[in-house]
């Protein structure tokens, strides 16, 4: 589905991704791991095509914003300040790319299955960091694309609203999307991953199921830690 060959991308003269190659597929849920700096957020950049390579190919490349939008949901980073609207307001904006279509589609189950109800009504510059996260995953997912890419999505929920929300986007890769998503959390993120792909230093490290290639020695050599870190598989 998504297909990036031979990347090199570079901000300045800081190389950030390294000869990158990889295939992701549809109906799959994959984990982006990596120390801070190690290509993970440009990565997702690139496959959206807001940034392009030095060399290298990405394949789709998609000729508009409104066909880019229609085949990819992006949740960034950092959810943005957006001008007064309340919460039910950004959520219908992810059916923005169909306004055209005559596509009908109820935003409700969304906001129902994400504990959004009690909020709808609600000025979304007023809410917690928890609580913009919750909507810019419902806005991402009333987008109804077929390729979601989220960038650190849950780091203000607890554990609970985390579990909750992995489940989410594990049945919607059950059902056929492909879910691309940058994460620190190695710990609650394996149990419902299909794939991992571990970055270092603007290469691709490691790759393959959680449960297969985590490892005390992994996360030594990824992430600095003691590798007499207790890990279990």
């Amino acid at each position: 589905m998504i297909e990036l060959k031979n990347i090199q991308f570079s901000y300045g003269k800081t190389s950030v991704l390294k000869e990158f190659s990889y295939q992701f597929s549809a109906g799959k849920f994959y984990g982006v791991f990596g120390a801070n700096g190690s290509g993970k957020s440009t990565l997702l950049r690139l496959i959206t095509g807001e940034l392009k390579p030095e060399s290298g190919t990405v394949f789709p490349c998609y000729k508009t914003a409104e066909e880019r939008a229609r085949m990819i949901g992006f949740m960034e980073q950092q959810c943005p300040e957006l001008i007064p609207l309340t919460v039910r307001d950004v959520v219908e904006l992810g059916r923005y790319p169909w306004r055209k279509s005559g596509k009908s589609f109820s935003i409700e189950p969304i906001l129902e299955r994400l504990n959004l109800i009690p909020l709808q009504n609600r000025i979304y510059s007023t809410l917690s960091g928890g609580e913009k996260q919750r909507v810019m995953l419902a806005r991402v997912l009333v987008q109804d694309t077929p390729v979601l890419l989220l960038d650190e999505p849950f780091s203000s929920l607890d554990i609970g609203n985390q579990h909750h929300f992995y489940g989410i986007l594990k049945e919607l890769a059950n059902g056929g999307k492909c879910v691309i998503m940058v994460t620190h959390d190695v710990f609650v993120s394996r149990e419902y991953l299909d794939e991992t792909l571990f970055l270092n230093d603007g290469s691709l490290y490691q790759s393959g199921a959680p449960g297969e290639i985590f490892s005390e020695r992994l996360f030594h050599e990824i992430y600095r830690v003691n590798e007499g870190m207790r890990f279990q598989r």
